[in-house]
């Protein structure tokens, strides 16, 4: 009888230390990022914007693993390319953008993941009034 709780004890300090290995793994999500930190410039100023998608799970369970929504304010998106590899589970995309509005604007990047939820990272954009620099 003893040598059964031995066991028993054994087994759930397996299991919980198993459980708190699980959970202190970092989460396994698309990472992005931008060309730029942020924005500033004033109105009517046309630039190029890259955003990276880094995935950092290789199954990928979503119907097309390409397909990102985008959002923006105050930068009127001018064209856009297809998404490009540029390394191992790496992929780039550039817009063409013209700060069209005074105001604080953004570019957002977004995903619900079937595995990881929803993820997504903001570009902050500032347009100013004035003549360009």
């Amino acid at each position: 009888m003893k040598e059964i709780k031995v066991r028993m004890l054994g087994l759930a300090l397996a299991l919980s230390l198993i459980g708190i290995t699980l959970t202190s793994l970092p989460a396994l999500a698309c990472e992005f990022s931008f060309n730029y930190e942020r924005i500033e410039a004033p109105v009517g100023t046309e630039g190029e914007i890259g955003v990276r998608v880094e995935k950092t799970h290789s199954r990928c369970t979503m119907p097309d693993p390409l397909d990102y929504q985008f959002d923006w304010e105050h930068i009127q998106v001018l064209g856009e390319t297809e998404w490009k590899e540029i390394s191992a589970m790496v992929y780039e995309k550039w817009f063409l953008v013209s700060l069209s509005s005074p105001g604080e604007g953004f570019l957002k990047i977004s995903r619900t993941c079937s595995k990881e939820g929803y993820e997504e990272a903001v570009l902050p954009i500032i347009v100013t009034e004035g003549e360009r620099k």
